[in-house]
């Protein structure tokens, strides 16, 4: 999972296309996600009535930054990608092409992670995360928009883990 390990010597393969390079890509592909999230963050935000409550809290970005760093971002990818997104689907057709392209974007951005991912074992389950979906699944609908009203939230916790992984 972890593409910015690439530029540590013995983290991937020079041979693995993209990953001596993805460093420098690592922000545009941040971007793009920013980007297609701007297109439904206001319909998702608007709809999401449960402000006492927060789904990605900082405990995230601390599993993140720990020892369950790889497996959460792991997790937490999936978790958008085959139950948030395809809930969030069935609530607006209007948001339906933006939000598969947020699930492609993902999609890649994972893909690309794991081809250069080599020494870092992703078997720790976060308790964390485990809260975060059972608060979802909980909130029924409304977890929907908070989870997808949070997105941003999400993209900034990847990025600070991936920039950790740079240095």
């Amino acid at each position: 999972l972890l593409l910015a390990a690439c530029t540590l010597p013995t983290s991937c393969s020079l041979s693995e296309p993209g990953c001596l390079h993805f460093p420098e890509l690592l922000p545009a592909k941040l971007k793009e996600l920013r980007i297609k999230f701007e297109e439904i963050k206001d319909y998702f935000q608007s709809k999401d009535d449960e402000l006492s409550i927060q789904l990605l809290s900082s405990e995230l970005l601390d599993d993140f930054k720990g020892s369950f760093g790889c497996q959460s971002v792991s997790e937490m990818m999936r978790f958008y990608m085959e139950e948030v997104l395809p809930s969030a689907m069935r609530t607006s057709t209007h948001h339906q092409q933006s939000m598969g392209d947020l699930g492609n974007l993902l999609l890649s951005l994972k893909a690309a992670m794991r081809r250069c991912h080599r020494f870092f074992t992703c078997e720790k389950r976060s308790k964390t995360i485990k809260h975060i979906k059972e608060t979802f699944e909980k909130m029924n609908e409304n977890g929907v928009y908070k989870a997808m009203g949070e997105f941003d939230i999400f993209i900034n916790y990847i990025e600070e883990y991936l920039m950790m992984k740079r240095r």
